[in-house]
């Protein structure tokens, strides 16, 4: 019987480049339904070697190509929509490596949300998780009323599911397409929290990670994509500490003369989603 579902979400990257999927050979998981989510730009093939040789270890394996780069928020909720039947949902990106601390969380955890302690693979630091506006360095439960973390990692129970069904949410905001998608899961929390809901988040487990904010320099991308999530934040979960820095950055951006990035930024604030968002 199958009793928990991992989602693996690839994009411009082959099954044997993923270090995910080359840990997910060295410590395989039992009673699970493997995803494989490839967001494109090119198909990967259900004949691939390294994709018959993982049907070979896990009871299930599922190979979707999807080469529109989907929002990861649909991607998510889809994933989940489609394995109802499971205890828990594993969601991994393509450059995490996977040990025994995780493993054993993953199999014996029985938090709402299990918040593994990210670290960089880069620099070695810990970033992830936050809790009361500190990064969370030791195994402990988190405050679900300011904890946060980024999606790769994320173990989610369905008790989980469950409260936010009740509430006729998803557990991933929509709005959001890259950025922001993972931190919407929280900031959901964060307000049925506030309602009188409770729940269990916890740090028990660690994973590597390639962080892209270790790195020193910010590519474009990276600020555009950064200012479209700050901009739908503000809109979507009003606070003033949003405002102010949406509105700080936009400033630095329109000093720099980046007319384009400060357009795109402002329209999805009024949109309240991302542009590839419908």
């Amino acid at each position: 019987m199958i009793r928990n579902a991992i989602l693996v979400v690839l994009y411009n990257k082959g099954l044997e480049s993923s270090a995910t999927l080359q840990t997910l050979i060295q410590h395989p998981f039992k009673r699970v339904k493997l995803t494989i989510h490839n967001n494109g730009p090119f198909r990967i093939s259900e004949e691939d070697a390294f994709f018959l040789r993982l049907k070979t270890i896990y009871e299930q394996v599922e190979l979707v190509n999807c080469l529109e780069n989907k929002p990861l928020s649909q991607v998510y909720n889809q994933f989940i929509m489609n394995n109802l039947q499971v205890e828990r949902w594993v969601i991994l990106d393509d450059d995490t490596t996977i040990n025994e601390s995780f493993w054993f969380a993953v199999e014996h955890t029985q938090a709402d949300i299990e918040c593994p302690r990210i670290i960089s693979s880069i620099n070695y630091k810990t970033y992830y998780p936050v809790s009361q506006g500190e990064i969370v360095l030791n195994y402990q439960e988190l405050d679900p009323a300011t904890a946060f973390s980024i999606g790769s990692g994320l173990i989610i129970h369905r008790r989980l599911w469950d409260v936010f069904e009740r509430h006729g949410w998803s557990l991933f905001d929509e709005n959001y397409a890259l950025y922001g998608v993972d931190v919407s899961v929280f900031r959901r929390i964060h307000r049925l929290s506030a309602g009188g809901e409770t729940f269990l988040l916890k740090s028990s487990c660690y994973l590597e990670h390639a962080l892209s904010r270790s790195e020193k320099k910010e590519s474009e991308f990276r600020i555009m994509e950064n200012l479209i999530d700050l901009a739908v934040s503000a809109r979507r979960y009003p606070q003033f500490h949003l405002y102010y820095h949406l509105g700080w950055r936009l400033f630095k951006q329109f000093i720099r003369l980046r007319f384009k990035t400060v357009l795109i930024a402002i329209q999805a604030f009024f949109r309240g989603k991302h542009p590839r968002c419908s």
